[in-house]
C-alpha cells in the first residue's frame, strides 16, 4: 500500500451522511488515521467559518483547509497559504448580469457572506452552515469591504435545475476567460475566479507539506471534485457520485448513504 500523508476530503455528498450529518463511525476513522499521521484537509465550496464548525465536529485541529473551491487555502494555524480573490469589476459585472434573471444569489468574502433579502435560500445556508449572512446592497458592496476583507466567489441558486443548467451554459459563454462558471450541486451556480478550482488548493497543500501527489488522496462526489482527483495520486469517488465523475476516479466507494467513507478510511488503517 502506498504510504499516503494527506487526505483531501469534499463535504456534501462525501464526508456528509444522506442526513446532512458526519458519521460517529467517520469520526472514528479521522481520529485513527491523524494518530498513524495522516492528516485529513477538508476541501470544499464553503466559507473557512463553515469548515472550521465541521473540523470541531470532526474533533480534528490543526488541520489544513481548502475553502471556496480553491480560491483560499489555509494551513494548520489557520495562516494563508494561497488566496485568489475574484475580481470586484467581474464580481460587479456578474452581479448585474445576475439580477436580470430567475436565479438568486450570494457573495462570500474570507469574513462573511452577503445576500440582497432574506429568502428561503437565506434559511437553508444558515440551516447548513450555522453561519448568519449579511443582508446587503450587493452593488455597493465594496463601499463596505476593508482592506482585509475580500470577495471569493459568488454563488446563484434556483429550485428548478433543468433552469441551472440553461444559466450555467448562458453565465460561462458570457463570461468565458474571465470566470470559471460551474456547477457544484444541481441547484447551484460557482462564480469564482478563471484559474480557481479545487485542484488548485490540493496543489497548495502538496507544495507546503513538500508532498508528492502520489502520498495524497482525494474523495469526492461531483463535478467540482474532478480538478482534485486530476491533482492526486489516488483519486476516490462516492457511489452517489455521477457516472461521468465516477469515470475520472482510480476508485468508486460505498455511497454516503452507506457510510461509505468511513468504509474506505477504514481499509487504510
Amino acid at each position: 500500500m502506498e504510504d499516503y500523508k494527506l487526505i483531501c476530503c469534499d463535504i456534501d455528498g462525501t464526508l456528509l451522511n444522506a442526513e446532512q450529518r458526519i458519521s460517529g463511525r467517520t469520526k472514528t476513522a479521522v481520529a485513527a488515521l491523524a494518530q498513524k499521521g495522516i492528516s485529513f484537509a477538508l476541501v470544499s465550496g464553503r466559507s473557512p467559518q463553515s469548515l472550521s464548525l465541521l473540523q470541531e465536529d470532526l474533533g480534528i485541529a490543526l488541520q489544513p483547509l481548502g475553502c471556496f473551491n480553491g480560491a483560499l487555502s489555509l494551513d494548520e494555524h489557520g495562516s494563508l497559504i494561497d488566496e485568489r480573490p475574484i475580481d470586484y469589476t467581474e464580481a460587479v459585472g456578474a452581479l448585474d448580469d445576475l439580477v436580470h434573471t430567475e436565479l438568486e444569489f450570494f457573495l462570500y468574502t474570507n469574513h462573511s457572506w452577503y445576500v440582497q433579502e432574506r429568502t428561503s435560500w437565506y434559511d437553508s445556508e444558515f440551516e447548513l452552515t450555522r453561519i448568519g449572512g449579511t443582508i446587503a446592497p450587493l452593488r455597493e458592496l465594496q463601499d463596505h469591504l476593508d482592506g482585509r476583507e475580500k470577495p471569493f466567489k459568488l454563488l446563484a441558486m434556483h429550485r428548478d435545475s433543468a433552469y441551472i443548467t440553461k444559466m450555467t451554459a448562458q453565465l460561462q459563454e458570457h463570461f468565458f476567460g474571465k470566470l470559471n462558471i460551474f456547477n457544484s450541486h444541481p441547484n447551484y451556480i460557482e462564480l469564482l475566479p478563471p484559474d480557481v478550482d479545487k485542484g488548485r488548493s490540493v496543489r497548495a497543500f502538496e507544495a507546503r507539506y513538500n508532498l508528492d501527489a502520489k502520498e495524497v488522496i482525494a474523495i469526492g462526489d461531483y463535478y467540482n471534485d474532478i480538478p482534485m482527483f486530476q491533482a492526486v495520486g489516488l483519486a476516490v469517488a462516492m457511489g452517489n457520485a455521477p457516472a461521468e465523475v465516477q469515470r475520472f476516479a482510480d476508485r468508486v466507494i460505498a455511497p454516503n448513504s452507506e457510510d461509505g467513507l468511513a468504509q474506505f478510511l477504514e481499509t487504510l488503517l
